[in-house]
C-alpha cells in the first residue's frame, strides 16, 4: 500500500507554471547536451588510444598477438637496419663488456612500475653471465615462443615440411586430411601452400578418371585432445583459433576474428575451390580417411625454418601450437596440449635449458601458469649463437625499430641505438612484459639477454625500461 502524497496541480497558464516548464525544457535539453558531449569525448579518447601502437598494444587483450601491417607513410627505415658484422664463427672477436659498465648502462625500473623484475646478460663466447638479477621463474608470455622454435628446429630440422593431402578411399568420394600446415592459405601465395593449388591439382586428377561430382570429407585427426587449452582465458577467442591440424589462413577470417571450428570452414574453401574447378561437391562432413587411399594431391607447407621465422615474428600463437604438436608427434607422443608441453619440457632438460621453479603449460606463452627464468631464455639465446644448425632461429627474431613485434618499439631519442641492432622476442600480457634475444655492441661484441618483469602496473615505463637498458648496451663502447 502506497503511503498518502499530497498532490500539486500547476496551471499552466500561471506565470509561475510557465517558468517551471521552460526550466524544465532547459534542463532536458542540458542534460542531452552533456551526454553527447561525454559520448563525444569517449569516441575520440577511444580513438587516440587505438592509435598509438605501444597504447594499443598495452590494453588489448590479446597482448601476445601481433599481426603488423606494414610500417606507416612516410615511414623510413633507420640506417642500422641492415645487422652489424656478426662474429658469429669468431665469438673472441671482440671482448664483452665488463659487468660492471653493462649494468651502469641498465635503466632505472621504479618498484612502483613493475614489482617482480628479472635481467640475466651472458657473454655467448665465454657462457660467462654478466648481469645475472632475480634469476627466477617468471610467467613468459610471448618469450615462450623462443623456446618452442628452438626444439622445432632441433629436433625437426629446419628443411622439414608438412603436407596437406587430398585422398580417396572409394569413387566419387574424396577426403581432405590435414597435415598441421599453420601457414596453409586459402588463395595462391608465394612460399605457401594453398587451398587453391591443392583443388586445381584434385580437379585435374578427378577429370582424367571422368568423375565430375563428389562428396567431400575433411580429417583433422593428426592432432589431437582439445583445440582451446583450459587455462586459456575467452578474451582470445576473438583472434586465436582452436588448435587444428587442419585450417586455412590461420583460422581467420578476412577480418582477422578467430573461425570457431577451422577445419569445417577449411572443408568449405575447399569445396567452393573445387566447384570453381568444374567439380560438384554434393555435401561436406568430418570423416577420417582410411589407411587404404588413393592418394590424389598434395600441398607441401613452407620448411621448419620459415615456419620459425613468421612464429617469431609474428607472434604467431597458432604457428607456435602447432609446431609444438608436430615436435610431439615426432617424438612419438600424441599430438595435443599435453604431449606438445611434454616433448618441449623433454628437449629442453636435454639441452640444459631447465631450471628450478619451471612450469611449462602451453607453447606459445598465452597462459599464465607458464613459468620460465630469464637464465633459461638468455641460455636459449647463446645456444643459438654456438650453434650453426640453430643459427636459423636467429633470423626470424623481429628487429628493434624495423619489423615484427619490435616495429614500434626504440622510437624515444634514448633508444635509439637499439634500432637496427636489437634483435629479440617480445613477451607482453595484461601484467607481464619481457624481451630475450641479442645484440651486438657498438665495439663488435655479442651479447645474448632476457629482461622479463611480472606483476607490471605501469607497461609504458616498464618496456621503456627495456628497450633503454638494451639500446644502452647496444651503443655501449665499453
Amino acid at each position: 500500500m502506497m503511503a498518502w502524497m499530497p498532490r500539486l496541480t500547476v496551471s499552466p497558464t500561471t506565470p509561475w507554471a510557465t517558468w517551471a516548464n521552460r526550466l524544465a525544457g532547459t534542463g532536458a535539453r542540458l542534460a542531452v547536451t552533456v551526454v553527447c558531449v561525454l559520448l563525444a569525448l569517449v569516441v575520440v579518447a577511444a580513438g587516440v588510444l587505438l592509435a598509438v601502437p605501444q597504447w594499443r598494444a598495452a590494453v588489448l587483450p590479446s597482448g601476445t598477438v601481433t599481426h603488423s601491417a606494414g610500417p606507416p607513410a612516410g615511414w623510413q627505415l633507420p640506417a642500422t637496419a641492415s645487422p652489424p658484422a656478426m662474429p658469429l664463427d669468431d665469438l673472441a672477436a671482440a671482448p664483452a663488456p665488463s659487468a660492471k659498465a653493462l649494468a651502469a648502462r641498465m635503466a632505472t625500473l621504479r618498484a612502483a612500475a613493475a614489482g617482480t623484475p628479472g635481467v640475466v646478460v651472458i657473454d655467448p663466447a665465454t657462457g660467462k653471465t654478466l648481469i645475472d638479477r632475480a634469476d627466477r621463474a617468471l610467467i613468459p608470455a610471448s618469450t615462450m615462443k623462443l623456446l618452442t622454435c628452438l626444439v622445432a628446429l632441433e629436433n625437426l630440422g629446419n628443411g622439414r615440411r608438412f603436407s596437406t593431402t587430398v585422398v580417396s578411399p572409394r569413387d566419387g568420394v574424396v577426403i581432405l586430411r590435414g597435415g598441421g600446415d599453420p601457414l596453409l592459405h586459402d588463395a595462391r601465395q608465394s612460399g605457401r601452400a594453398s587451398l587453391q593449388d591443392l583443388a586445381s591439382a584434385t580437379a585435374h586428377r578427378l577429370k582424367a578418371a571422368d568423375v565430375t561430382k563428389v562428396s567431400l570429407g575433411y580429417d583433422a585427426s593428426l592432432f589431437s585432445g582439445r583445440g582451446w587449452h583450459p587455462r586459456w582465458t575467452d578474451n582470445y577467442r576473438w583472434s586465436v583459433a582452436p588448435i587444428s591440424a587442419l585450417m586455412a589462413d590461420g583460422g581467420r577470417t578476412s577480418t582477422g576474428k578467430a573461425e570457431t571450428d577451422p577445419a569445417r570452414v577449411a572443408a568449405r574453401k575447399f569445396a567452393k575451390r573445387l566447384a570453381r574447378a568444374g567439380i560438384t561437391v554434393t555435401s561436406t562432413g568430418p570423416k577420417k580417411a582410411p589407411a587404404k587411399s588413393e592418394l590424389l594431391a598434395s600441398a607441401e607447407s613452407a620448411t621448419v625454418e620459415q615456419l620459425i621465422e613468421h612464429t617469431l615474428r609474428s607472434s604467431d600463437n597458432t604457428a607456435a601450437e602447432t609446431l609444438a604438436r608436430q615436435v610431439a608427434l615426432a617424438d612419438d607422443r600424441s599430438g595435443s596440449f599435453a604431449g606438445a608441453t611434454a616433448a618441449v619440457r623433454s628437449a629442453l632438460r636435454k639441452l640444459d635449458l631447465w631450471a628450478r621453479g619451471m612450469v611449462l603449460d602451453d607453447s606459445s606463452g598465452l597462459s599464465r601458469e607458464n613459468r620460465v627464468t630469464p637464465g633459461v631464455l638468455a641460455g636459449a639465446m647463446r645456444l643459438v649463437m654456438i650453434k650453426a644448425e640453430l643459427r636459423p632461429l636467429a633470423a626470424g627474431l623481429p628487429v628493434g625499430g624495423v619489423s615484427g613485434t619490435l616495429l614500434d618499439r626504440f622510437d624515444d631519442r634514448s633508444e635509439r641505438a637499439g634500432r637496427g641492432v636489437v634483435r629479440a622476442k617480445t613477451g607482453s600480457l595484461r601484467d607481464v612484459s619481457a624481451l630475450a634475444g641479442y645484440l651486438i655492441t657498438a665495439d663488435g661484441a655479442p651479447l645474448v639477454y632476457a629482461l622479463m618483469a611480472n606483476k607490471v602496473v605501469r607497461p609504458f615505463a616498464t618496456r621503456d625500461w627495456i628497450d633503454r637498458s638494451t639500446a644502452a648496451w647496444a651503443g655501449c663502447g665499453c
